[in-house]
């Protein structure tokens, strides 16, 4: 994420980051993978949202690929500053409300 290290990043652990890679796509753009290796960039996890197993029907903590543009965003509040990312906030899908762990 360019220049504004993102506390998500320092803490997310290699299955987590290959979990979210199965997604193969930024959430928010869909810009793939394979698009951005060309340019020599790749897609970044920044956080977990809840969603639901539909096998099992539990909730499940699903990580977030993000492109790094996307991700730049995602870090800017209202005012276009950087806000670093909460890693104990969790996004719930299904509400829109970030809740605790």
């Amino acid at each position: 994420m360019s220049g504004h290290p993102c506390n998500f990043q320092q803490k997310v652990t290699r299955s987590v980051y290959e979990e979210a890679l199965r997604e193969g796509a930024c959430r928010e753009c869909r810009v793939t993978q394979a698009e951005l290796l060309t340019k020599g960039r790749r897609l970044e996890v920044c956080g977990e949202e809840f969603a639901y197993d539909l096998e099992t029907g539990e909730r499940v903590l699903v990580p977030v690929p993000l492109c790094p543009a996307c991700h730049a965003k995602a870090h800017l509040d209202g005012r276009g500053h950087h806000l670093p990312c909460q890693i104990s906030a969790r996004f719930n899908r299904e509400t829109g409300l970030l809740l605790d762990p």
